[in-house]
């Protein structure tokens, strides 16, 4: 009697065992289905979570500054900046590249922690915390900027340990 239940136990156990079996192989099929379908989807629907908002809607709808008709280099005893993207003279569509770089003069080093940019408003606003994770070496590129319609006036400032600066105004033209 006891070999028979010991038999009966047994083949319940072997009968177990591939019901679990059984029940991993159809979890880990879902589990593949649901990637594959995330995945498939993701190219279809693009999430736009990898965006950078450099101004948000109610920044840019704060009131202008009265005088300011047009953006230019106000000073320029401090390291050159110069603007590889996005092209200024062309109106831009969002989301579009940022692309600065700092050149120095010989013998003089950029103070990376003097970088200061403005959004020109009648309070202007400060985009400097905003962007600073995104300078590394003598550039700051920022990829995937969102921008509202409109015209608006960017001041860049950074200088020489030495205390020279340069200050730039950039003016962009998002139509879209």
């Amino acid at each position: 009697m006891y070999i028979q239940r010991m038999e009966k136990d047994e083949s319940s156990l072997v009968s177990c065992y591939h019901t679990f079996k059984e029940a991993a192989v159809i979890m880990r099929s879902l589990f593949r289905l649901l990637f594959l379908s995330l995945f498939f989807l993701s190219f279809f629907f693009p999430l736009n979570g990898h965006s950078f908002t450099l101004i948000t809607l109610e920044e840019a709808l704060q009131p202008e500054v009265p005088f300011l008709k047009e953006c230019s280099s106000l000073e320029e005893n401090g390291p050159h900046i110069k603007i590889n993207a996005p092209k200024l003279d062309l109106p831009l569509l969002t989301p579009f590249v940022v692309d600065i770089a700092f050149e120095t003069s010989r013998n003089k080093i950029i103070d990376y922690d003097s970088l200061r940019v403005k959004y020109l408003k009648f309070i202007p606003i400060d985009l400097t915390d905003r962007v600073k994770p995104y300078l590394n070496d003598n550039r700051l590129v920022l990829k995937d900027v969102k921008v509202p319609q409109g015209h608006h006036c960017l001041q860049v400032q950074i200088g020489y340990k030495s205390g020279e600066k340069t200050l730039m105004e950039i003016l962009l033209n998002v139509i879209k």
